[in-house]
């Protein structure tokens, strides 16, 4: 009889812990974030990419068509609450209305873009810097240029 007991007590423990819904919020906004920007530029003037995966942050810069030797990389990390106010700073529902793809390195010029991917959820946006139609994410793009500028400064 007391197998029983224990058994279904266990079974009820067992169930509690499976059913245990985790919100983001409760595990952190970090999971699985990977934001990329840059800019590039006609005649290979700047090429360049900041990469915060996690908490963790790349910057490479290519200079003279080069893709594979970086003329600059640098790394090094965000606090978690810096990532926090970063991810806070972007609504991805506005996000994901933007349908930007423009081309001004294509004469000559340049582009800024932003990839963004969490989990499922990604997009990606190339646009004239101070487009007004990125208005909605105006801030989270400062908070991105805050942080790439940075990396960019010489030390």
């Amino acid at each position: 009889m007391i197998r029983k007991y224990l058994f279904a007590a266990a079974l009820v423990v067992l169930i509690g812990f499976s059913c245990t819904y985790t919100s983001i919020e409760e595990n952190g906004l970090d999971s699985d974030v990977r934001i990329q920007t840059g800019t590039v530029c006609g005649w290979c003037t700047v090429n360049d990419t900041l990469t915060i995966s996690d908490t963790k942050v790349q910057y490479v810069n290519y200079t003279n068509c080069s893709t594979s030797t970086a003329s600059v990389d640098k790394s090094g990390e965000l606090t978690q609450a810096e990532l926090d106010a970063l991810l806070k700073l972007l609504d991805f529902d506005e996000l994901k209305k933007l349908e930007l793809n423009s081309c001004n390195v294509c004469a000559d010029g340049c582009d800024d873009w932003i990839s963004f991917k969490r989990g499922s959820q990604n997009h990606y946006i190339r646009f004239t810097k101070d487009d007004p139609k990125l208005q909605p994410i105006k801030a989270f793009v400062d908070g991105l240029n805050t942080i790439k500028a940075k990396y960019t400064v010489s030390n």
